[in-house]
This record gives structure tokens, sequence and C-alpha cells, in this order.
């Protein structure tokens, strides 16, 4: 029992952090979660409230469950973590290691000013890898507006242009990473392989909106950063900055 508890609300979690579930979103029901993962009510239950008491969703009885994070905000007022590619963050290689195209949550689609045509039904996902100095540094996940997301798809695996560099070379306008928000989590054995960390340790995860200079929402990002190789400063008005240690 506590193998499959365990087990499945990993995987939940996962769900949240790496985006497939943004804020907001309402998640499957208990039962539809029973037949999905092949277990009982109770272990359901049991990673439900898992995810309640992390922080994760909130669970309300007759309208269900959804991602809705209660975690503390600190800083003056409210915080943004502000991520410039070109003053902040490392150079390095970034390697695709998915692109497909998904259903479009009800979350996307209001966020994304998506329409009910038929080519605004699919966003696009990317994950990428941030490698620094032959190390992984950041794991990104993506989701992205139609319009952006086919030129995206078109680039190589491997790279040595950020998702930021490329949408403002694309859209002749800066690409900002906004309304971010930062936690820390235990991850999971897929994150620490990728990252290459110990999964006893803590690490960074962010998420937030990536839009343009007049405020066209490109897409949304979660990312988890590698702890070893980074730190926050938090300057005097509030805002955050990443900086390599």
């Amino acid at each position: 029992m506590a193998l499959k508890f365990k087990s499945v609300f990993t995987q939940l979690q996962m769900k949240i952090i790496f985006g497939e579930w943004p804020e907001g979103y309402r998640i499957p029901t208990e039962m539809e979660l029973c037949d999905q993962y092949g277990v009982s009510r109770v272990t359901i239950r049991r990673a439900l409230d898992g995810l309640v008491t992390q922080g994760y969703i909130s669970r309300t009885r007759g309208r269900g469950s959804f991602v809705l994070f209660k975690r503390s905000v600190v800083g003056l007022g409210y915080p943004q973590i502000i991520e410039s590619e070109t003053e902040v963050a490392p150079k390095g290689i970034y390697k695709l290691l998915l692109k497909e195209q998904v259903v479009a949550s009800q979350t996307d689609k209001v966020q994304f000013n998506l329409s009910d045509r038929p080519e605004d039904s699919m966003v696009w996902h990317f994950k990428s890898l941030h490698i620094v100095d032959g190390k992984p540094s950041v794991l990104s996940d993506f989701y992205v507006a139609p319009r952006f997301g086919a030129q995206i798809a078109a680039l190589d695996e491997m790279g040595n242009e950020s998702f930021f560099e490329v949408v403002s070379k694309r859209s002749g306008q800066r690409c900002h990473f906004v309304n971010g928000k930062v936690a820390a989590i235990n991850p999971n054995e897929e994150i620490c392989n990728q990252l290459g960390i110990d999964c006893k340790s803590a690490s960074l995860w962010c998420r937030g909106m990536c839009v343009l200079d007049d405020g066209t929402v490109v897409g949304r990002s979660t990312k988890v950063f590698n702890g070893l190789m980074y730190e926050f400063a938090v300057e005097s008005g509030g805002n955050f900055n990443i900086a390599r240690v």
C-alpha cells in the first residue's frame, strides 16, 4: 500500500511540477484516477491528501480538486522572478528533450487567448535541458501557444540559444519570464537523473509566464534548477534574480 501511494503521489506531483496540470486545472475525479492508475480509492485519497498537505492542490466537496498553490510569498510586495538570458543566465548548450502537441487545457485557452478554431485546440509542449560546462543546469517545460510553437518545433535538438532568445529573434520583441513563483521541492528519480543530483536534496522550482514586450502571452513555463549551481538573489525592490553560484 505504501509503495503504491508513493508511486501515485509522485506521478501526480510531476504532472504539476512539469506543467502538464497548470494552476487552476481541475484534476480528474478519484474514480477516474483509480481507473487510470489501477489502484484503490484509499490509495488515491492518500495521494491527493499528500498533495493538499504540501500545497499543490485544493479540494472542495462538490467541486473537485484543483491545482492551487498555498505557499507563502516572501519579499516586499509581490515579487517576480526576472530571468534575463543576456545578463544573468550563463551561456551553455540547450538540449531539446521532447516536443509534442497536446490538447489545450481550459486554463491555457484563457491565458493564451485562444479561439475556438480547430488550429487553436492544441498547444506545443517542449522539454529542454540547459547544460553549462558539461553539467546539467536547468530542466524546463514550456507550454506554448500555437502561433509560436510551430517555429520552435523546427529547431535542432541541440543549440546555443535559449527559448527566450529564439522567441525574441522570431518576434522582434524581447521575451520575458514574469509573474514567477518559487518553491522548494523534493525531486523524483527522473528529475535527479536528468540534472545529475542527489534525490535526498531539495531543488528550486519556479513557474511563470513568457510574454513579449507588447504583452502577448507566448506560453507558460516551469523550471527545476540544479541547486548546486544556482541561488536566488533578492533585491531591495522585492524582485528576484536567478544567479549562478
